[in-house]
């Protein structure tokens, strides 16, 4: 399991102290920010991963109200936008003239640049996205005018993020083949996607698509492709490679580990490959874990790799 940065539990809180530990601990994971509870039994823990240019925070609490002041703005060396996914629970979120309300399996977007209350009324479970403003800025130049909008009921795109960001879990992150900064650039696309006013694919959009997810499958079983060199072998930017794919439906990851998977699969159904264990199966299709590609073949085919093969031979 992959190991977090960073992890505080009101476990380690004296009797009575769990509500003053929890807001030194949103202190110092997020920024600073003042909080209220229930100051005799008041539970919770967060646990921070690094996950390329962003962070992701899976917090569990009790019900509370979270706040951040102008004055705590003016004295921060740094601020954020914050991606809040609620796996479970609900929040209720106001800065400035908006407000809404967050329900399992939506998300929106909060900049810490301004004051800002989160009311969260029951037991909840949330995914905090912490952003820097630079990174985002360059998915999305006025990402002020898209904070405080309910993403998945905004537009299907909306959609699309939300189901992205709710298979986020801190259990299973370390079953992510891609890089993490790949994941993260793919959820900034998203974000820009759900966001922004987007036409419909050009007929030259499409042509890109088709020969991006064709280059894609050619260089599948290379372990070291990135969409830098994709992006790279197509004239154009890393950046844009992402737009195109999401606007198509797609991402990097999906296409990529559909085409290997696709591949394992002819190859374990040639007989000529039979004698070619199952590790170099997965390595000539360019997974560099055979327990990752075992397990990612049963989640798409039904059954385990060996099996599968030994089905066929029967």
């Amino acid at each position: 399991m992959t190991a977090p940065d960073g992890f505080w539990s009101t476990k380690d809180a004296g009797p009575g102290m769990g509500l003053s530990y929890w807001i030194e601990a949103i202190c110092e994971a997020f920024l600073e920010m003042k909080a209220d509870g229930d100051r005799e039994n008041f539970a919770a823990q967060l646990t921070k991963f690094q996950f390329g240019p962003i962070d992701l925070n899976f917090v569990d609490t009790d019900p509370q109200e979270v706040w951040r002041t102008r004055a705590a703005i003016a004295r921060s060396r740094e601020n954020f936008f914050y991606l809040l996914y609620m796996h479970g629970g609900h929040m209720r979120v106001a800065q400035g003239d908006r407000e809404a309300v967050i329900a399992p399996g939506n998300c929106l977007l909060v900049n810490s640049r301004e004051p800002y209350r989160f009311s969260l009324p029951d037991r909840n479970h949330c995914l905090s996205v912490q952003i820097p403003q630079r990174w985002l800025r360059t998915w999305l130049p006025h990402a002020d005018d898209a904070t405080i909008i309910t993403l998945a009921d905004h537009s299907p795109w909306g959609a699309t993020l939300a189901s992205a960001l709710g298979n986020l879990r801190r259990d299973s992150l370390d079953r992510i083949a891609l890089p993490f900064g790949v994941v993260a650039d793919q959820i900034g696309a998203m974000l820009a996607l759900a966001t922004g006013k987007h036409e419909p694919m050009t007929p030259q959009g499409a042509s890109l698509l088709r020969r991006l997810t064709r280059t894609i499958a050619e260089q599948s079983s290379d372990p070291a492709i990135d969409p830098a060199s994709i992006a790279a072998a197509h004239g154009i930017s890393k950046r844009y490679l992402h737009l195109v794919l999401a606007q198509g439906g797609l991402s990097f990851g999906a296409v990529l580990i559909e085409t290997r998977l696709n591949r394992a699969k002819a190859l374990l159904e040639d007989r000529r490959f039979a004698r070619i264990p199952i590790a170099d199966i997965a390595w000539r299709s360019g997974f560099s874990n055979p327990s990752h590609f075992a397990r990612r073949f049963r989640q798409r085919f039904g059954s385990a790799p060996g099996y599968f093969r030994r089905t066929l031979r029967s």
